[in-house]
């Protein structure tokens, strides 16, 4: 006689709980700035526009803008790789090129993919759960989408199992470049998921960023490029602070 069990396996439905701030570089206020970025109750992404297109005279924030603008339109699917992908191609008729983040959840697991130098932090009861790393063919030098950039299949993928309460912190190399993992979770743990905490994340980075006597993660990393560095690095700030809830939660 055989005899069939049955085990049932409760799923977390989840969802983020996100709040954002946005701090656009002291020489590009009149045009927002260069970074971009998509935020739904399951994806979060950041671009950022790399800015030495600048010298070439295009403007790149309409690469960044553009690619989120694509990432909200295929946000449904779930694997943030292939959204990536199709984003990237449907972008670049456009002159310019990006980094780029996207972060998406199903159930209670994120799947992560990631191409150059913005990045991501979680962090779970009050310590650093992950940090990510930047990708870089060298120093200063981010992999890159676009037309004469990398290819998407290059993005780096990740996958987390997260739990109710994990705070997941998402931004672009002027939030990485100025604070450090561990003035992040001080930041978090004092003020909590909040805009204000969005809000302090980004004005703290910017401050840091105008401080020529800075040691900043940036000028460390120079340093160990052996490239003479010292102070914050002036750049676009965007900051996206989520906390993983129940779905019927809000």
């Amino acid at each position: 006689m055989f005899f069939l069990f049955f085990i049932n396996i409760a799923v977390q439905c989840l969802q983020f709980q996100s709040f954002v701030h946005i701090i656009p570089h002291p020489d590009k206020v009149a045009k927002g700035g260069e970074d971009a970025y998509y935020a739904n109750e399951n994806l979060l992404a950041v671009a950022d526009g790399v800015g030495g297109w600048n010298n070439h005279g295009v403007d790149p924030s309409k690469y960044s803008k553009t690619l989120c603008e694509n990432i909200k339109e295929y946000s449904h699917l779930d694997n943030p790789k292939q959204i990536m992908q199709i984003a990237s191609e449907l972008t670049n008729h456009i002159l310019g090129s990006s980094t780029l983040v996207i972060l998406k959840l199903i159930d209670n697991i994120l799947n992560v993919a990631n191409i150059g130098d913005c990045g991501y932090t979680i962090i779970r009861n009050q310590e650093i759960f992950h940090q990510s790393e930047e990708q870089q063919h060298s120093f200063n030098f981010p992999f890159q989408l676009g037309q004469q950039g990398d290819s998407a299949q290059l993005a780096q993928e990740f996958q987390h199992i997260l739990q109710i309460n994990d705070i997941i912190i998402v931004g672009s190399d002027g939030l990485y470049d100025n604070l450090d993992e561990n003035q992040i979770l001080n930041i978090i743990n004092q003020y909590g998921v909040s805009q204000k905490s969005a809000q302090l994340l980004a004005k703290t980075s910017f401050q840091y960023s105008l401080d020529k006597k800075y040691n900043s993660p940036f000028a460390k990393r120079a340093q160990r490029s052996k490239i003479k560095f010292i102070g914050g690095k002036s750049d676009d700030i965007t900051v996206i602070v989520a906390r993983v809830i129940n779905h019927n939660e809000l």
